[in-house]
């Protein structure tokens, strides 16, 4: 013992506060991989959540003494995976998250004797609003939505009423393009909920400012200017549509973008023609006329008694008689004959540019590493022979394909 403490004697201050210090480094960095061992990995808790109920959930975990991670732009939190249940449970008794509207529990507020029915309305239209926002929020390719709604109020002594009108602003998930059933169940989810709306009187538009759905205009006649380009912009987005549908079912969701460009024929023509072929003939009337006459000639001389006697023919003298007949037929042919008229509608296809960018895959290694893999020649031509069926590629009329393979910017929350 005495040599032992001979020994740290020699060495030192300087010597002997270097070992202290290696010592307490190795203590806390074994403490620290004790700790992160025996502790719950960290789980997603809520993703995409606005400022506000973000800050909610926040000061909740804070009064819950319960560790959390916040992503930097505020909208993911992640906590001790064994907690995500628990938490979850306690957040929604609190109604978090909100998801940045408000709904019936508006009316769990105790109300003043003084509320006017102007502002109970109010509270109800806001009400109405943010339920069907919330619940077209739950559609899995739909970020956020806010619905606005106008339900005119019936005048005193009127006979007559106005419709209901909606318009409702979506953000999708990734940028992933709705299609057209998805965009008509959102209309009848809101027109089944809304007295007096009709799915036709819905105006639907996304976050890139693209108009999805509006309503209908009596006497449109698609030859403006104005209709022409949406026609072309509905053409286009429909195709584009299809496009990633098909895909999304073999590569997955979200893998595969595509863009459209459609060059389309707007000059209605009208063409009429008629066509005789003389060699088909009918029979349209026939008419048969048949005639019979026989004249006689008996004349005799002056009167005498042996013109009145009994069988004159025995001395008759002279006489004569005349006999005609007459056919004659009338038919009538009717020349085949046909008469073609053709209109050639507006919006015919003039030429098709398509643009398809595909996603590779991820590789995972042994530590949990990903790599991004690059998707071979032979399926992108499989693809690129798919993208040219569903739009029916034509290069005759000068469409062209470009179906290119990048690795997607990653996505928060996607």
């Amino acid at each position: 013992m005495n040599s032992f403490i001979q020994t740290l004697r020699n060495l030192g201050p300087m010597r002997l506060g270097a070992i202290a210090l290696v010592v307490f480094s190795l203590l806390g960095f074994f403490g620290f991989l004790t700790t992160r061992i025996s502790s719950s990995p960290m789980a997603l808790l809520y993703t995409e959540l606005d400022q506000q109920d973000a800050g909610s959930i926040v000061q909740k975990l804070d009064a819950m003494n319960i560790p959390y991670d916040v992503s930097p732009t505020g909208g993911m939190i992640r906590i001790p995976s064994d907690q995500v249940g628990r938490v979850r449970m306690a957040m929604a008794a609190e109604g978090l998250p909100k998801g940045g509207s408000i709904g019936y529990e508006i009316f769990d507020q105790k109300e003043g004797f003084g509320t006017t029915s102007f502002v109970q309305n109010i509270n109800h239209l806001r009400a109405l609003e943010g339920e069907l926002a919330r619940t077209i929020s739950t559609m899995g390719v739909i970020q956020s939505a806010r619905v606005h709604l106008v339900l005119p109020q019936r005048e005193l002594f009127s006979h007559t009423s106005q419709a209901a009108t909606a318009s409702v602003f979506l953000r999708t998930r990734g940028g992933a393009v709705l299609s057209r059933q998805q965009i008509t169940s959102i209309q009848h989810l809101m027109a089944a909920a809304v007295p007096q709306l009709q799915p036709t009187e819905i105006s639907i538009v996304d976050d890139k400012g693209n108009l999805l759905a509006h309503p209908n205009a009596d006497g449109a006649t698609g030859t403006g200017t104005g209709n022409q380009d949406e026609m072309r912009s509905a053409y286009e987005q429909m195709q584009a549509r299809k496009i990633e549908e098909l895909l999304s079912k073999t590569l997955g969701f979200g893998k595969a973008r595509a863009q459209v460009s459609a060059d389309l024929d707007f000059d209605r023509i009208t063409t009429s023609s008629e066509i005789y072929d003389p060699e088909s003939q009918v029979i349209r009337s026939q008419q048969s006329t048949t005639e019979d006459s026989t004249a006689s000639d008996s004349s005799g001389g002056g009167v005498s008694i042996t013109n009145n006697l009994p069988n004159p023919q025995f001395g008759s003298a002279g006489g004569s008689a005349n006999s005609t007949n007459r056919t004659e037929e009338t038919i009538n042919y009717e020349i085949n004959k046909t008469v073609r008229s053709q209109v050639r509608e507006t919006g015919q296809i003039k030429r098709l540019s398509v643009a398809v960018v595909v996603d590779g895959t991820m590789l995972t290694a042994e530590d949990g590493t990903q790599t991004y893999q690059p998707r071979p020649e032979g399926e992108m031509e499989k693809i690129k022979a798919l993208v040219r069926s569903s739009i029916n590629f034509d290069a005759t009329r000068g469409d062209t394909l470009e179906v290119i393979n990048m690795q997607f910017a990653e996505v928060e929350g996607a």
